[in-house]
């Protein structure tokens, strides 16, 4: 494709920018460039803040679709002494993090991070001749412009690692004034709050029969039997395994922390050493081999094999026959109460808020018709819809239904509080480095 719409300046940041605040060597041209824009606005400890630091600070903003002052107008030199502040706060963080020896970025974590973000760039490319013309109209060659993502990676990292661990230092709270300051000074911003509707679900599996979860069982030990005895487990991932996402790249799970699967799973995946095949491991998807490839700190490398038990029709009928059971005495039952016994998916939420709007992007597509004109308190299904190819049915009750209309304070008052601490938190963990460093605006 012809990327010259996605010029680096636009997607990254212009080369006479970037590289002094990076200590790094600007080519000629670069450096012609910069001569009529770039002097020091602060001096922060033993670092500076240029005026080109700045200036693409802005345009990032600009880019970003984020209100920018129109150059030449009144309001440009506050916007600018805000983020003058913004970047010497920046500075401040990342020398305090750069000195203190307990924390560590990750070197192949930030190799990662340049690869993946560089092969994206690439990726926008038909030709690598391409790409390489379009950097030196920037200015870089393409072992420069990895330099500088590597720099700005590393630097993020630092600075966010040294602001999780100080940042939550000290007690703080906000008072419901302090929020409702905020909701109020922010109110000419709001957009429109969208239509929205919410309900609660009990979510049923269509559960298999005793005989095929044996048979399941049977058919991961004699597949396990084959890895352990030395056959390739890529192979017998991309042979057996009835995960679609990951058995033809031969069980590929690339690098992985907690959270990103269901808890049977990482309680083995984070207990074996590198190099390690599992025991089987049965979870709501059905039984697992796991391999790890490789460990580093908090996250693993791996592979792994699935094998789902078979549901029949009977496992079909037998669920839906229970789904529309439960939907008739929820007419006149608690529906929490039939929640609490009988919401089987856990991998599915038992309540949502979902704007109209989105139904059909968040939600399987059978909930857009069963959602659609209704009113709180109703009861609604069963539904039936496929999740990660299993088959479900569940039955809702509609809690409240919102036509469109302006945002009011109790709509924002958890993320506004959650902003306002962070805030604080961050405040003081900046007035702590303020106080032991030296600071100069020019």
């Amino acid at each position: 494709m012809n990327a010259a719409p996605f010029r680096f300046a636009l997607r990254w940041l212009p080369l006479a920018c970037l590289l002094p605040a990076l200590g790094l060597p600007a080519p000629a041209a670069a450096q012609e460039a910069e001569r009529p824009v770039d002097r020091v606005l602060a001096v922060v400890g033993d670092s500076v803040v240029l005026m080109s630091e700045v200036l693409n600070r802005e345009q990032q903003m600009q880019l970003a679709g984020m209100p920018v002052p129109q150059s030449g107008s009144a309001e440009v030199a506050a916007f600018r002494r805000r983020v003058l502040d913004d970047l010497v706060d920046n500075q401040l963080i990342l020398q305090a993090a750069a000195q203190d020896t307990l924390l560590a970025v990750d070197e192949e974590i930030v190799e990662d991070s340049v690869q993946n973000r560089f092969s994206r760039v690439e990726g926008n490319y038909a030709t690598r001749a391409e790409m390489e013309a379009d950097l030196q109209l920037d200015g870089f060659t393409v072992q420069a412009y990895r330099e500088m993502l590597r720099e700005q990676i590393r630097q993020s990292m630092l600075v966010g690692l040294y602001v999780q661990r100080y940042g939550g230092e000290g007690s703080f709270e906000v008072t419901e004034d302090e929020a409702r300051e905020r909701f109020e000074s922010g109110r000419g911003d709001l957009q429109q709050r969208p239509a929205t509707v919410a309900f609660k679900q009990l979510v049923l599996t269509v559960s298999p029969s005793d005989s095929s979860v044996a048979e399941a069982r049977r058919r991961i030990e004699e597949i396990l039997e084959r890895a352990r005895a030395g056959e390739d487990f890529a192979q017998l991932a991309m042979e057996h395994s009835e995960d679609p996402g990951s058995a033809q790249a031969g069980g590929d799970l690339g690098w992985f922390r907690r959270g990103a699967f269901v808890d049977e799973f990482e309680d083995t995946a984070f207990g074996l050493l590198e190099g390690n095949v599992s025991d089987v491991v049965e979870t709501p998807f059905g039984f697992h081999i796991i391999k790890v490839e490789r460990v580093r700190f908090a996250e693993r490398q791996g592979k792994h094999i699935l094998i789902r038990p078979r549901t029949a029709p009977a496992d079909m009928a037998r669920a839906r026959s229970l789904a529309t059971e439960l939907a008739s005495r929820a007419e006149t039952e608690d529906f929490q109460a039939l929640v609490d016994e009988y919401h089987a998916a856990a991998m599915l939420p038992d309540s949502a808020t979902i704007p109209r709007n989105q139904i059909a992007q968040l939600l399987p597509p059978a909930y857009l018709s069963a959602l659609s004109g209704r009113s709180a308190g109703e009861v609604v299904g069963p539904i039936q819809f496929t999740f990660r190819e299993e088959e479900y049915f569940a039955v809702l009750k509609i809690l409240e239904t919102r036509e469109a209309g302006a945002y009011a304070f109790e709509d924002l008052a958890p993320q506004i509080r959650s902003t306002l601490l962070r805030q604080k938190r961050m405040e003081a963990l900046l007035d702590g480095l303020r106080a032991k460093a030296h600071i100069e605006i020019k």
